[in-house]
């Protein structure tokens, strides 16, 4: 049994006051299971005679439609009696929910009452997530599609795929995949090889991609179903990131703001108190004495012209502080559409995340 998995995808962002990066790596993880029991020599298609009375549901024809099949590749996709199937129906078939990469398994190619040879892709209830759908189908066709090939085919094959595997970077993504898919069972790497370069890279040169003509009208547009599925969650991931680093950095100015404006209040409120200090001494003067007082920082400006002026400049100040702090009462309601704009894309990535995958 193959099974076509998520890669462990983490839950969507978690929400703090300052929200956190937290990319959803949209990659597919193939594991083989079972490996004892149903290996690629034994291996096989169902007969015709399995096919009475089966016919592709409307949904999973425009699957396969999606994908874009010559007549050969549908009639080995319908050979193998796919299935979209939810949740519990789904798990039951596939015989499990999830495998020791922490994956979640979103397509298997299995053997049924002792034959092997179906394909099963689970169907997920949002339908944005289509393109996971057939992407999925079109991986698990591609297990079915090698081991229908015939038996002098595997060597010159296999020799292209290590060829072309060779040339996948370390770092890239598809090497733990592969890595994490085979198990370890060196059996095990030409179908997932010939799986994931077929369904996920497009540059295999013109030998290798024959091998995938028979099947395809055009290859390509399968790599990209494979492209679509990571751009739909990088962009929720993008959207998510840019509105919840403007929402930090609205947050970190209403700070400032409101901090700013209380020291302002403090300040105000001591200059007065120092006013009321030093406006009750001019006031104890005499008027001779008044007259020859002047500021101590301007000797041209008598003290009674200062006290003046500071006493106007309370007025400008107050009504400053009414201006900025109705700007701040705005700002807060501002601040509450943001957050709660920010928890709605939280809520859309983290339900998305949940229909991705079977619940039990």
């Amino acid at each position: 049994m193959t099974l076509f998995e998520d890669a462990a995808w983490p839950s969507a962002p978690k929400r703090p006051r300052r929200p956190t990066s937290a990319g959803r790596v949209t990659l597919f993880g193939i594991v083989l299971a079972l490996a004892a029991a149903v290996t690629l020599g034994i291996t096989f298609l169902p007969s015709l005679t399995a096919l009475v009375g089966y016919s592709m549901s409307p949904a999973l024809t425009q699957v396969a439609d999606r994908i874009g099949f010559t007549e050969q590749g549908r009639a080995l996709f319908v050979s193998t009696r796919p299935e979209l199937l939810s949740d519990q129906a789904f798990s039951k078939a596939c015989e499990t929910t999830s495998s020791d990469s922490g994956g979640s398994t979103v397509g298997c190619f299995y053997g049924m009452e002792g034959t092997a040879g179906r394909i099963a892709v689970f169907q997920p209830a949002d339908a944005r997530l289509a393109d996971q759908v057939a992407v999925a189908a079109a991986h698990e066709f591609l297990h079915a599609a090698y081991a229908a090939l015939p038996a002098q085919t595997f060597d010159p094959l296999n020799a292209l795929l290590d060829a072309r595997w060779a040339q996948v970077p370390a770092d890239d993504p598809l090497q733990d995949q592969l890595a994490g898919s085979t198990g370890g069972s060196p059996d095990a790497r030409p179908t997932e090889e010939f799986a994931y370069l077929g369904s996920q890279v497009g540059d295999l040169g013109p030998e290798l991609e024959s091998y995938y003509a028979p099947y395809f009208t055009d290859r390509q547009a399968v790599v990209a179903l494979e492209a679509a599925d990571r751009a739909l969650w990088s962009g929720l991931d993008s959207e998510y990131l840019a509105k919840s680093d403007a929402l930090s950095a609205a947050q970190q100015a209403y700070a400032d703001s409101a901090a700013q404006i209380d020291a302002d209040r403090a300040q105000l409120a001591a200059d007065r108190t120092a006013y009321d200090q030093n406006a009750a001494q001019y006031n104890a003067l005499s008027p001779e004495q008044r007259a020859r007082s002047y500021t101590a920082d301007d000797a041209q400006e008598p003290y009674g012209d200062y006290l003046a002026r500071t006493l106007a400049d309370f007025g400008t100040r107050d009504a400053d502080l009414a201006t900025r702090s109705a700007q701040l009462a705005a700002d807060d309601v501002s601040l509450t559409a943001l957050e709660a704009e920010v928890q709605q894309l939280y809520d859309d990535y983290d339900s998305l995340v949940l229909a991705s995958t079977p619940q039990a």
